[in-house]
Order: structure tokens, then C-alpha cells, then sequence
């Protein structure tokens, strides 16, 4: 005779489920809301109380259209089971979002007892209550062991459903405070559109974010982008102007081969229907004045703090991290990084790609945070990719055909100009036509002088710009395999330690920690020219040299340490003020460091074992002044004349560029200063005094 059996689950399953597979207890109230988006509610409640601490309780009601015992038994109760695959759309038409109840799993078991009161529509005047005790199911060897139980009573109240968490086990630090306000304000977005899905939370801080979110800036941004990705996976996009007017339009061909993942080809998008949306902004003073807006750039760049970034709607519904700050998914950043040309980026944009998913070709992760990296999601990321590509490319063309109407116009204009002084010349009395004559000639003269330097300087300029845009994209893309390898080298060192034992500290530790130091050499290799790009750096404002230098010290530190360099600072009690950018303090720092350390390579008859670099600042009433010296070589003036050094191409380096000290001088230049070099300094090698104006209150 056969013995019957059956799967049974310990209560440790649901520890495991519940609570290991959710990094966060938010996660789990924000899908007991999306569980009152699917019973069709039109408004949602989350109280919290006492929750920074535990034994709080959260509660969370909804006014949907409530449960009957069977679906408590048949739905709300049973894990593991979507009720999407009964039927994707609710009464009303809403296309159902909730998952395998995990993550409602999750949320019951933030707290000791559970109570669940739902009033179903379907059977009005009655409610169901159900009561858990989680610690019932620590006294049984299996979860089916505990009986539940449904108590129905009469009543008056309107349909709807109410969820209770008492005596929570965890508390909400206020950063998941903080985490679950933006989450639950974002959920169905700040955009523009009818909104039949409103969450309200009891929390200061979901109070002030709303009320920053909710504010209208979509009508103060510069330009706008409308994609669509249909069925067959063909793509469309338009782009718009901050008056509503169309620039630019492309079909699949034009955006699809918009980016450079896979080259020219029209090749349709195998993902699901998708419409993209994104607002982009200058957040300049002039670009608001030019517009006549009558809101400050504060306001809206305050705002964007909060929702810039491209968020990700499914089904009506935010997927939390996207749009998230580290949650760049559409690389906006390294895009704008890496083409800094009319590009949006997290702190200048918002948009929303929104999918509905008939076919549920995107996989939902299990703890919720978002989707699997599934060829379908990967699709959708590039199709997003390209239309932001495409959008550049149309906005770079806009404005190279208006630069070039400008350049047509200023030649006219210029023209114009000398046939009408010629003009005038040639009506003056023949004694002061050759005087009059002779100084135009001279100012023409000057004039065409000082256009060949400007010129000069643009196509040095343009050089530098190439190199620097290259090296950020080496620097990015560098970074992974450094990162492997220094995961690699702490494996190895680990288990080679663990099967050596001893012999692992005298055989392999010292090459094992050598390559470690090498590989954070590289990360600094390419930390450098990421950290010298930021936009931010670029904004005039008063600068202290002192927190600069520090700064850049600090960023050359793994390379100055790996080639034995000691720097020491000699600064200014009181700070360094100037009237400056951060980026162009550190151009003048960061090429004379740099100069610095690589003459300690150079074979010195009177060298010393100690590599020394001293940065000094002081400063007087009208100016403050940087000295960078070091005890190295000095500089050969047998190779290259003192006044020669700062020459465009000018260097005594077989591999040097010559434009290190050119970017000096002329970084000091445009700040009203002045830069000198001594062959030998004070310290016995190179020395470098940059003066600049000191900054004064009405700097």
C-alpha cells in the first residue's frame, strides 16, 4: 500500500519570502498600494505612527472595491500566484500591477499582529475582518498547520479595504521615511494628464515633496521630445521648442540608427509598445529673460532636485529605482559626459517612458526593485538611448544652421561696414582723405591681426576640447576592468591566503598588494579627467584657492603616492578668495602638479631621495598668490628658453603635448593675473608664482 504525501513549507519560509527578499520595509507598503490601485480605488491612505522606533504600526486604507471571503482565501491569502494571469484589466479598465504577493508578504511581516478589514462592493452592507499573529506560526513545524480565520459582520460603511501592522519589528529610519514620501508622490508622476489614482501619507516629508512635485515648470522648459515605440517595434520621435513648435521629426531609420550600439541599422526594437516623453531645461537667467517667464531659475531647479531624471511607468505605475538618483538608466550623464553638446542630463530633465505591457514581456525582479536585465528591458533602455541621441543630433544640426546664418550675417554686416567708411573717405576733402585713409588702414590692419590670434586660439582650443572629451570616455570605460581586477587581486589574496597560509605572507602578499596599488593608480588615472569635467565647475562665483588645492591634492593622491612624491601645503590662515571658476583654478593647478611630478622621472645630478612638491598661497589687500615649487630638476633652459615655455607645442618631452603651461598662462590671463617660472626655485627645482585678483565683498 502506498504512502501519501505532500509538500509542506516551514514557517522559516516565510521569514525568507517576506522579509530577506525585500532590501527595504518602504518596498512592502508601496506594493500594498499598488494593491489599492488594482482593487480600483480612486484614493489611498498610509498613517504611520511611531515608527521611528519599534512597536509603531502603519495602516493602510484604501476606498476600492474591497474583498469577498473568497478572494481572501482564493487571492489575498495565496502566494506565488499573480491574479494577472486571470485577467490583466480591473472593472474599471485598470491594467492590474500586482505581482506574486511577495512583496505584500513582505509588508505583513513588518510588524507582530495583522488586520485585514475589507467591505467588497460586490456585497455591500457586510465587512470581513481577519486577524494574523505571526508568532502562531513559530509554535507549528509547517505554515498549513495554522488555521485562519474570516469574521463577517454588518455594516454601514462604504466599500473598501484596510490593512493594520501593529507592534512593527523594524524601525523606519528617516531615510526610508524620506525613501517611501518621494516613492509615493512619484507613483503616478508630477506629468502632465488626468490623474484617478491619489496617495496621501502622513508624513512631514511626503507633505513638503508633494508640494514641491506638484508644482507646473513643464511649460518653462526649452525644448521637448515625444517618441513612440508601436508594436512592431518601429520608432518615431518628435522634437519640440519651448513655444510648442516643431524642429525636428524622425521615423525608425533616423532614430533607431540614432545611436552608435548598433551602427546604421533599421532593425526593429524587440520589446514592448512604449511612448517617451522628456522635458529639457536651461536653467540659465538669460534663457528665462529671453522667454519672458515669470518663474525664478531657483524655483525649477529646486524642483528638478526632486523629479528630474527619466522615470520608468508601468502600466500606469512608477518602477521604483528608475529615475532614482544612482539610477541613471538611460545614461543621460555619460552621454552628456561624453558629447557635452546640447544634451539633458538628470539635474536638467525630466521625462517618463511609459509601457503597458499587454503581453508581459517585462519580468518584474522578485524583491521588486525593478526589472531583470531581460533582452526585452535591454531594448527598451536602447530604444530610449536613441531617441535621446537622435534629439541631439537634431538639436546640434538646429544650431549649426543658425551659426551659420550668423557667421553669413556677420561677414555682410562687416562688409557693409568698411564699404560705408569707404564711403564716407571718399567724400572728404582730399587733405583729410590721406590722414582718415591711413589710420582705417591701420585699424584694418589690427583688426585682422587680432582675428588670426582669436582664430589661433579656437583651433587650440578645439584640440584641447577633442583630447578632453577622449580621455573621459577612456577614463569611463576604464574603470570596470579596474575595478575587476581589484576584485580579482582580493579574491586571489584571500583564498591563496586561506590554502597557503604561511607561505602566502612570504610568497605572493607583497606581488598581490602591488597589483592592488597599481589598480587604484588606475582608478585615480581615470577619476581625474571624470572629476575635472563636472558642469558645475565651470560657474564663476568666489572661489577659496585654498579648498581647491586641497581638492586636487587630494584627487592626485594614489598617483602622487605610487611615484613617492610628499606634497606639503603652505596655506592662507584665512582662505585665498577669488573671483573665478573651480575649473579654472584646477586647470592651472592640475597641469602645474602635473608638470611637477613627472620631472622627478628626469635624471637630476643633484637629486635626492626625497620627492618634494610645496604649494604655498598667501595673499595682500588686492591680490592672492600661488606658488608651486618642487626639488626636482628645475627647468633646462638649454633646451628650451624660459619664455618659451608657454608656447602652444613648445616642450622639452618626447611624448609631451606642449600645452600643459599654454593652458596656464592663459587660465590666468582670462582671470586678470599673471603667471612666472623660475629655472630654479627656492627648494632647488622648478618654481611656478601665479598672482590673481583678490575677491572683495563687491566681487
Amino acid at each position: 500500500m502506498a504512502l501519501v504525501a505532500s509538500l509542506r513549507f516551514s514557517p522559516e519560509i516565510l521569514r525568507r519570502l517576506g522579509e530577506e527578499l525585500v532590501p527595504h520595509p518602504d518596498l512592502g507598503v508601496i506594493e500594498l498600494v499598488r494593491n489599492a490601485y488594482d482593487a480600483d480605488a480612486p484614493t489611498c491612505t498610509v498613517e504611520m505612527e511611531s515608527v521611528e522606533s519599534r512597536g509603531g504600526r502603519i495602516v493602510v486604507t484604501d476606498t476600492g472595491d474591497g474583498m469577498t471571503e473568497d478572494d481572501i482565501v482564493r487571492g489575498w491569502l495565496l502566494l506565488g500566484k499573480s491574479t494577472k494571469a486571470e485577467s490583466t484589466l480591473t472593472e474599471k479598465g485598470r491594467r492590474k500591477v500586482g505581482e506574486k504577493g511577495l512583496g505584500r508578504l513582505a509588508a505583513l511581516r513588518l510588524g507582530r499582529y495583522v488586520t485585514l478589514t475589507t467591505r467588497p462592493r460586490e456585497t455591500p452592507g457586510v465587512q470581513h475582518v481577519l486577524h494574523i499573529d505571526w508568532r502562531s506560526f513559530d509554535a507549528v513545524s509547517a505554515v498549513e498547520d495554522v488555521q485562519l480565520s474570516i469574521t463577517t459582520v454588518p455594516t454601514q460603511e462604504e466599500p473598501g479595504t484596510s490593512i493594520e501592522i501593529d507592534q512593527l519589528s523594524t524601525a523606519f529610519k528617516p531615510r526610508d521615511v524620506e525613501r517611501l514620501a518621494r516613492a509615493l508622490v512619484l507613483l503616478t508622476g508630477p506629468f502632465p494628464g488626468p490623474a484617478n489614482f491619489r496617495v496621501e501619507l502622513n508624513a512631514p516629508e511626503f507633505q513638503k515633496l508633494a508640494g514641491i512635485v506638484h508644482q507646473d515648470f513643464f511649460d518653462e522648459a526649452e525644448y521637448r521630445i515625444v517618441a513612440e515605440l508601436n508594436d512592431a517595434g518601429r520608432a518615431s520621435a518628435a522634437l519640440y521648442d519651448w513655444r510648442g513648435e516643431e524642429i525636428a521629426r524622425g521615423g525608425h531609420s533616423e532614430v533607431s540608427s540614432a545611436g552608435s550600439e548598433r551602427g546604421d541599422s533599421p532593425i526593429a526594437y524587440f520589446t514592448s509598445a512604449a511612448h517617451f516623453e522628456l522635458w529639457s531645461y536651461n536653467l540659465s537667467t538669460n534663457a528665462f529673460t529671453l522667454r519672458g517667464s515669470k518663474r525664478k531659475v531657483s524655483e525649477v531647479r529646486n524642483w528638478l532636485r526632486s523629479v528630474g531624471g527619466v522615470h520608468l511607468y508601468h502600466r500606469n505605475l512608477r518602477v521604483h529605482p528608475y529615475g532614482d538618483e544612482g539610477h541613471d538608466w538611460l545614461d543621460m550623464n555619460l552621454r552628456r559626459v561624453r558629447s557635452p553638446e546640447l544634451r539633458p542630463g538628470t539635474n536638467t530633465a525630466v521625462g517618463r517612458v511609459s509601457v503597458i505591457d499587454e503581453e508581459q514581456r517585462l519580468t518584474p525582479k522578485t524583491d521588486r526593485t525593478g526589472f531583470l536585465e531581460t533582452p526585452e528591458f535591454v531594448e527598451l533602455a536602447r530604444f530610449g538611448r536613441n531617441v535621446l541621441d537622435w534629439a541631439a543630433k537634431e538639436l546640434l544640426r538646429r544650431r549649426e544652421r543658425e551659426k551659420g546664418k550668423r557667421q553669413e550675417q556677420a561677414g555682410d554686416k562687416l562688409e557693409n561696414a568698411l564699404n560705408k567708411l569707404q564711403d564716407t573717405v571718399n567724400r572728404l576733402p582730399p587733405h583729410q582723405r590721406r590722414e582718415v585713409l591711413e589710420a582705417t588702414n591701420f585699424l584694418r590692419s589690427a583688426f585682422d591681426e587680432k582675428v588670426r590670434a582669436v582664430e589661433d586660439d579656437l583651433l587650440l582650443y578645439r584640440t584641447l576640447s577633442t583630447v578632453g572629451t577622449t580621455t573621459a570616455v577612456f577614463a569611463h570605460e576604464t574603470k570596470q576592468p579596474v575595478d575587476l581586477i581589484d576584485q580579482a587581486s582580493g579574491v586571489i589574496a584571500r583564498r591563496a591566503a586561506r590554502l597557503l597560509k604561511e607561505q602566502y605572507s612570504d610568497q605572493l602578499s607583497e606581488p598581490v598588494e602591488t597589483v592592488r596599488r597599481a589598480a587604484d593608480s588606475l582608478r585615480t588615472y581615470a577619476d581625474i579627467p571624470l572629476r575635472l569635467l563636472h558642469r558645475r565647475k565651470r560657474r564663476a562665483k568666489i572661489v577659496d584657492v585654498n579648498e581647491v588645492v586641497a581638492d586636487i591634492v587630494a584627487l592626485f593622491g594614489p598617483h602622487l603616492e605610487g611615484a613617492n612624491v610628499e606634497v606639503e601645503l603652505q596655506l592662507a590662515d584665512n582662505g585665498a578668495p577669488v573671483k573665478a571658476t573651480v575649473a579654472a583654478i584646477e586647470a592651472i593647478l592640475a597641469n602645474l602638479l602635473a608638470n611637477a611630478t613627472y620631472a622627478f622621472t628626469q635624471p637630476h645630478a643633484d637629486g635626492t631621495s626625497q620627492r618634494l612638491i610645496v604649494i604655498k598661497t598667501d595673499l595682500n589687500a588686492d591680490s592672492v598668490f600661488v606658488t608651486l615649487m618642487d626639488n626636482g630638476p628645475g627647468i633646462d633652459t638649454s633646451k628650451l628658453a624660459l619664455d618659451d615655455i608657454w608656447l602652444p607645442g613648445a616642450t622639452t618631452r618626447e611624448d609631451g603635448t606642449g600645452l600643459g603651461l599654454t593652458i596656464v598662462r592663459d587660465a590666468t590671463r582670462d582671470l586678470k593675473g599673471e603667471v612666472f617660472a623660475k629655472p630654479v626655485g627656492e627648494i632647488g627645482g622648478a618654481e611656478f608664482n601665479v598672482e590673481l585678483p583678490c575677491a572683495t565683498p563687491f566681487s
